[in-house]
């Protein structure tokens, strides 16, 4: 697995770090979970999908905003949505 370097500001180092500790967890772990989760977020993103709909999955989704954060980060690059068999 290749390895990654990322820059994170002293503040969010620390909030990562606590986080995992309240997981018991190292920090890679969990940083590798939360990149897996933005990339299943990223693979269900449907830039056809008008925003009544995004409201109702995010409230689906517990409404925690992350969709709302993550989404217009794949926005610009993604232009095919995912298909789905009935």
């Amino acid at each position: 697995m290749p390895n990654v370097v990322v820059d994170l500001d002293t503040d969010l180092h620390a909030r990562l770090m606590q986080w995992a500790q309240e997981q018991q967890r190292p920090l890679p772990a969990l940083t590798r979970d939360i990149l897996a989760a933005a990339e299943r977020v990223r693979a269900n993103y449907d830039p056809r999908m008008d925003q009544s709909t995004r409201w109702i999955r995010m409230c689906r989704d517990g409404g925690c905003g992350l969709c709302e954060e993550l989404e217009p980060l794949f926005a610009m690059g993604k232009t095919t949505a995912p298909s789905y068999e009935r």
